[in-house]
């Protein structure tokens, strides 16, 4: 199934400002307005973006450009609209290109090319998910540790059943937590009863996808949590001292779970078609939550 498919039909008037104010994807409705139809690979080197810039933005744009049957990209009928108001306005502008520096940046803090394969390819997607989950599960049970939410705490001994727990609940709640405040924060929140006709016009099958894609770029957003327990392997099997030291351990905790924020963010803002500053208001959400919880929590079992 194309990610185009089962989009709604229009798209109200703020986000179609929204849309054509931003120079990327004023610059894609303008070059496939230009050429007609083009594949990926050619619209990445015409407008000098990255994939998962190009790939981010072609979602956001799901009304406006859609596929034809060889995959090329063309203009919807709103698209061509607005494509015609751009350049009879002479509005046209150069594509923006980032300075390699820049791009670097980028790509490293808020890496949509990441996960833009997942949402390209189901196969990916049920593969890299169910890779992702086992090789955290395989470094934490090795490190002798459980993850729960945002945080990783010893578990000496390890007591299968606490971590499977753990591990489960650390899923349903990031997949919930994610869903809900991205809905939120996005804007098209008007009341419950709008949310729940939403929910009841949408396609089970569509959704069914979309919410398996989203916890296989959760699972990839959580490798970085695996940091502290593999270097708690690696001094149990060299006898070294790394985590000895409270400060080193503390330290890494922190940098693992910012590294697990900007990898949500940027999840997020892929699989919502979210601009990165809302999607990072959702990943600290889910952050400040998982805190929240592990401290009422307390005294851990």
């Amino acid at each position: 199934m194309s990610d185009f498919e089962g989009q709604p039909s229009k798209m109200s008037d703020e986000e179609l400002l929204w849309l054509v104010r931003h120079k990327v994807r004023k610059a894609i409705i303008l070059a496939v307005g230009e050429e007609g139809r083009i594949g990926a690979t050619a619209l990445k080197q015409k407008l000098g973006i990255s994939t998962g810039s190009l790939y981010y933005n072609l979602r956001q744009m799901s009304q406006l450009i859609t596929q034809d049957d060889k995959k090329n990209y063309i203009l919807t009928e709103d698209g061509l609209r607005i494509y015609r108001v751009l350049t009879a306005k002479n509005d046209s502008e150069a594509a923006p290109k980032l300075s390699k520096t820049a791009e670097l940046v980028s790509s490293v803090f808020f890496p949509m090319w990441l996960f833009s394969p997942i949402y390209e390819s189901r196969v990916v997607a049920s593969v890299l998910g169910p890779l992702s989950l086992f090789v955290l599960v395989f470094v934490a049970l090795a490190g002798r540790h459980e993850l729960f939410m945002l945080n990783i705490r010893q578990a000496v001994p390890v007591n299968h059943f606490s971590f499977a727990l753990s591990l489960g609940f650390t899923y349903l709640s990031g997949f919930l937590v994610l869903t809900f405040f991205s809905y939120l924060f996005s804007g098209r929140f008007r009341s419950a009863s709008s949310a729940l006709r939403q929910i009841q016009n949408s396609r089970v099958r569509t959704a069914l996808v979309e919410a398996g894609k989203l916890l296989s770029s959760f699972s990839v957003a959580l490798l970085p949590m695996g940091l502290v327990p593999g270097l708690s392997m690696v001094d149990r099997v060299f006898q070294t001292s790394i985590l000895s030291n409270i400060f080193v351990r503390d330290t890494l905790v922190v940098l693992s779970q910012t590294m697990s924020i900007f990898l949500i963010s940027a999840a997020v803002a892929y699989a919502k078609k979210m601009r990165w500053q809302t999607s990072m208001g959702v990943a600290l959400a889910y952050f400040y939550l998982s805190h929240l919880i592990s401290y009422v929590s307390l005294p851990q079992v």
